[in-house]
């Protein structure tokens, strides 16, 4: 088993590259885990999740951007759910609070990941999962990954550098 804290760095050229990258990185969870993402509007945030809620044997079709409705759950494998957050507008522990973070972000019942991860750091604790996502072009993500080692699903997928 390699480094999990070795950084690496993926490019996806197509949707289906990242959900399976998702995939991926769905393997390398275990229950309690948080996955930190961080990166622009349109990067392959919530596709990314979409390949880890099928990985995880959920349904896909209900995953969408949880920008307006700040948390959404979806039932996974094992009893178990993906808990898929937004923190772009939170600001405070208070605002965690709010939604109920201590009754999943960390808890073996739970997968939980945070889009816009930045804004809560103060809260998320040492061993979490980071993705970093980027555009390289219109079709094309580059995802800069720390906490698990990734093995690529597809072959085309291969290491590449950040825009």
């Amino acid at each position: 088993m390699g480094n999990e804290n070795a950084e690496q760095i993926i490019v996806t050229r197509s949707v289906s590259e990242t959900m399976g990258l998702g995939r991926s990185i769905a393997r390398s969870l275990k229950s309690g885990s948080i996955v930190a993402m961080d990166g622009p509007l349109g990067s392959g945030k919530t596709v990314l999740v979409r390949g880890m809620v099928d990985e995880l044997g959920g349904n896909t079709a209900l995953v969408g951007s949880p920008t307006f409705g700040l948390v959404h759950e979806y039932p996974i494998s094992g009893d178990r759910r993906l808990v898929h957050m937004d923190c772009y507008r939170m600001s405070s522990r208070e605002d965690l609070d709010s939604i109920g973070w201590s009754g999943f972000a960390g808890e073996e019942d739970s997968i939980t990941v945070v889009e816009w991860a930045d804004r809560i750091s103060g809260a998320l604790p040492e061993n979490v999962v980071r993705v970093l996502a980027g555009h390289v072009a219109q079709d094309s993500r580059a995802f800069e990954i720390q906490g698990v080692k990734i093995q690529a699903e597809s072959s085309s997928s291969s290491p590449g550098e950040m825009p």
